[in-house]
């Protein structure tokens, strides 16, 4: 946490990484075909939970964070959560 402002990491600057390394990356495109970090892999809501850690921690860790879980939800009852390795 931020001694001044309190915050963990600034929302605006998060905002920006996940659209940049995941919206722009995955909106309207094929998975299997059109995804760099899902190529070779089995298209499941678990794979791609990882894909998503794995183009976000590197990321977030450059603003002195530390990505804690990736949720993703496909309906009310069905999602997946990645705490990471």
């Amino acid at each position: 946490m931020h001694p001044d402002t309190g915050f963990v990491m600034n929302a605006k600057a998060l905002g920006e990484i996940m659209k940049d390394k995941v919206v722009d990356v995955v909106d309207h495109c094929n998975l299997n075909v059109d995804v760099a970090f899902m190529q070779g892999k089995f298209t499941s809501a678990e794979n791609f939970a990882i894909g998503i850690w794995e183009q976000l921690e590197s990321e977030i860790a450059k603003h002195d964070a530390i990505l804690h879980c990736v949720k993703l939800i496909e309906t009310n009852r069905i999602f997946v959560e990645y705490y990471g390795k």
